[in-house]
């Protein structure tokens, strides 16, 4: 799955989901979704995200290559315990709902992905699968888009988040001008 695939898949699951539990959508939150949904391909340095580690990449797809461990449900849980239990805040929870959207996102494609590295490595795909740039991944990839606007024009998913992004903006200037005075 293409990274701008793995972005509106991700979001569109995330607000469905803290829609119907009545979770705050935040700036905080979508943005950790937006970081946890390209996470998983820290371990290929042509990603979109690998091009901007600093050679990180490199390094974890050598030791575990692509569609390795990053890939895992193992991980995934190591992560969410680690997030959670050490910061809990909507940031941390949407890092986790981002990767673990990820994961599934690739589970669907013709590749699949191996479950649960490192205890085993054997790639696990859907019946169901797409082949990545494909058709199907482009329709994917719409129909995310349109879901994710169905849920985030809704008022009670629009007010938070704009409040948030208010707060943000307020809390970045307030700093700005402390610095100067």
């Amino acid at each position: 799955m293409m990274y701008k695939t793995h972005l509106a898949t991700s979001i569109a699951l995330s607000v469905a989901l803290v829609s119907t539990v009545s979770y705050p959508f935040t700036i905080g939150f979508l943005a950790g979704v937006s970081l946890g949904s390209l996470l998983p391909d820290i371990d290929e340095p042509n990603s979109f995200i690998g091009r901007r580690s600093f050679g990180l990449a490199v390094i974890i797809k050598r030791k575990f290559g692509h569609r390795g461990i990053t890939h895992s449900l193992c991980m995934w849980i190591g992560l969410l315990l680690f997030l959670l239990l050490l910061v809990p805040n909507p940031f941390t929870l949407g890092i986790s709902l981002g990767y673990f959207f990820h994961i599934l996102g690739d589970y669907f494609s013709v590749s699949g992905v191996p479950l649960f590295s490192p205890i085993d490595n054997v790639r696990r795909k859907s019946p169901l699968t797409y082949k990545t740039s494909g058709k199907v991944e482009t329709v994917i990839y719409y129909v995310a888009i349109l879901i994710s606007l169905f849920f985030i024009l809704d008022d009670k998913m629009l007010t938070p988040f704009i409040q948030s992004v208010s707060e943000l903006v307020t809390g970045v200037l307030s700093l700005f001008f402390q610095t100067l005075g």
